[in-house]
């Protein structure tokens, strides 16, 4: 029997504001002078110029893998430092568009040389007409270069090819710089090797600090694979299709017989490389090299091990293809692209290597865990067996686990099944596909028991059913969450799966039912309202709460009683509380108790609820003649029928 006042709580709330600021932060940044048009630009070695090249340069040269679209240098001649005496060489190549040379079948290269001192009044070397240019400096300063290539077979026109290098200097100090350290890069890291014209790249050298006087030799690791010039750093592929990565290695050799060197790495291949997967897995091929832009179109194909070849995707230009997902059958298939490059009215094609795609059988196990309870002494359980509520001591527990390996060619030997249940419980069996199975252990902390099931085997059997029997022992908790999971091992003793299976739960049973009871009020009332009658206000929740965790539920009757009268003091409210029923009709409340609700034996008793127009109403007899705030306590009970 419990007993509540009516009580009046005040919720007061608070709103923080916050407010934020900013602060504006003032950068500054130096504005460098004039630029000097070159390769390389010294900081603080020499005095920076405006320099204007006799021709505008020509912009470099858009290339895709070897195909030339337009015409250019792919080798500048680079800015260089020199001492008195010592002699420096411009080395330059420049290349036509296919459309030019399509023009030009019978054109040869000629080159002309330009000098300038100042970096404004240019003069015609007429004496070195050589593609690379070797000066020996006699005295210290900076003189500019810039060199002109044109094609043409008997005499140049107006039409003939022509394109101008970028602006060169040659600095000369009185003594020479030694370099400490070198940086060796190379233009494209990727070679092919199975097409008619050799592939080629420039290898490039940065020596530290930037005006080092040394001179730059070049070498490489494996000359079967792709040969260089020692000079230029000019890196040129087989055309064997042997495949491989060449080192290239820069030396900077300086003045006292020191040297720096440094080296990079070029892949020599046929555009793609092979792929291994594991079936079920996907495929990506890429089109490996330099390309400058997308080409026109790139068509996949794919070749069975049959030999049939089928074109898989000419939707575009994409530069990758993926697989789909993969299967045993497409072990041995092979993939090429045809890259078609359209320059004007002149189209070029290139062809990948056929690329292997091996894949390998999927050997992991792919397990799933299923997990069911039951209550062998009490039934009252989900619909998936997964929860077993008003589990008392005593109960005969049983647990059980399907363990599924869908996988055929998987292994797995030697696999440990764990299980988690109640603390206290005991293990009367253990059984895995109906035979009895010793081979477990058991420990446990304050809450758990935990049960380790060893040496399962799936080679002979992909499917594995586990059955623990357990009888429940002293609980500590109302409720508790069983977990398990799978460890698997191969015959190399490797680590294959790891499983979580699916949780079960016991809801335990504590034989008792509570009751929390809550306040109504019935609002200000006139003090000149009499023999009227007032509903309640309207409760936020159930004027009773009702839990009920008895396993063994008798039929039980539900009273709502009133012993004392509304008061305000020592003044007493002219009234009554008349509790309706749903059909209109009504008790008043006394000490005696009036039937709320009753339930049958095997029945749940429910929470209160009532509608408008049922439960406790108050009347006003007669005049209220003192105002106040009248409240009484009104008692519920429970009493089980007989």
């Amino acid at each position: 029997m419990m007993k509540r006042k009516i009580l009046i709580s005040i919720l007061l709330s608070m709103i923080l504001i916050f407010t934020t600021t900013s602060l504006d932060r003032n950068t500054s940044k130096e504005n460098s002078t004039s630029e000097v048009i070159s390769k390389i630009i010294p900081e603080n070695i020499t005095a920076e110029a405006a320099v204007t090249p006799y021709h505008e340069p020509t912009a470099d040269p858009v290339i895709l893998l070897f195909i030339w679209l337009t015409s250019g240098y792919d080798l500048q001649p680079e800015n260089q430092y020199t001492y008195v005496n010592n002699p420096k060489t411009l080395y330059t190549d420049a290349g036509r568009s296919v459309l030019d040379v399509l023009l030009g079948l019978t054109d040869t290269p000629h080159y002309t040389w330009y000098q300038s001192t100042d970096g404004v009044t240019w003069t015609q070397m007429s004496s070195q007409t050589g593609k690379n240019l070797t000066v020996t400096p006699n005295k210290v300063g900076t003189v500019y270069y810039q060199q002109r290539t044109q094609w043409y077979t008997l005499f140049a026109t107006a039409l003939s090819p022509t394109v101008y290098s970028k602006v060169a200097f040659v600095t000369t100090f009185d003594a020479p710089v030694k370099a400490t350290s070198l940086k060796v890069t190379a233009d494209s890291n990727y070679l092919y090797n199975n097409q008619e014209n050799a592939a080629t790249t420039f290898a490039r050298a940065t020596p530290t600090p930037i005006n080092a006087t040394g001179n730059v030799t070049w070498s490489i690791d494996d000359t079967s694979l792709a040969t260089i010039d020692s000079k230029t750093g000019l890196v040129t592929a087989n055309t064997n299709k042997k495949s491989g990565t060449v080192k290239v290695t820069g030396t900077m050799t300086n003045h006292d017989g020191t040297s720096v060197t440094d080296s990079v790495n070029i892949k020599i291949g046929g555009g793609l490389d092979d792929q291994t997967v594991t079936e079920g897995q996907k495929a990506t091929f890429s089109i490996q090299g330099k390309f400058d832009q997308k080409p026109t179109s790139v068509v996949w194909h794919r070749v069975s091990t049959s030999g049939q070849d089928t074109v898989v995707d000419n939707s575009g230009n994409n530069m990758t293809y993926t697989t789909p997902t993969t299967t045993a059958s497409d072990n041995g298939s092979k993939y090429y692209a045809v890259i078609t490059i359209t320059s004007g009215s002149s189209t070029s094609t290139i062809t990948t290597n056929q690329a292997l795609l091996t894949v390998n059988k999927n050997v992991t196990p792919a397990v799933t865990v299923t997990n069911t309870i039951f209550n062998n002494s009490y039934n009252d359980h989900d619909s998936g067996n997964t929860t077993i509520n008003n589990v008392a001591k005593g109960d005969k527990v049983s647990y059980h686990a399907n363990l599924n390996d869908t996988n055929t060619n998987s292994s797995m030997t030697k696999a440990t099944f764990s299980l988690t249940i109640p603390v206290n419980s005991t293990v009367e069996g253990l059984k895995v596909n109906n035979q009895d199975y010793h081979d477990y252990t058991v420990t446990s902390d304050t809450e758990n028991m935990y049960i380790t099931i060893n040496n399962l085997n799936f080679s002979s059997s992909k499917q594995l059913t586990i059955q623990l029997d357990t009888t429940i022992g002293d609980t500590l908790t109302s409720n508790f969450v069983s977990k398990s999971s799978l460890s698997g091992f191969d015959n190399s003793n490797n680590n294959v799966v790891t499983t979580k299976g699916q949780n079960t739960n016991l809801n335990f049973a504590n034989n008792s039912i509570v009751l929390k009871a809550n306040d109504w009020d019935y609002g200000n009332i006139n003090a000149y309202t009499y023999q009227k009658l007032i509903n309640r206000n309207k409760l936020a929740s159930s004027p009773l709460e009702v839990t009920d965790n008895r396993r063994e539920k008798k039929a039980l009757k539900l009273y709502l009683a009133q012993s004392l009268p509304f008061k305000s003091g020592q003044n007493e409210l002219p009234s009554e509380l008349r509790y309706y029923q749903n059909d209109g009709t009504y008790n008043i409340l006394n000490s005696e108790g009036t039937l709320v609700s009753e339930t049958v034996e095997g029945e749940s008793l429910n929470s209160v609820n009532w509608e408008d127009s049922e439960g406790p109403q108050l009347y006003i007899n007669n005049v209220i003649t003192a105002p106040g705030n009248y409240s009484t306590s009104l008692e519920w009970s429970l009493v089980e029928s007989i």
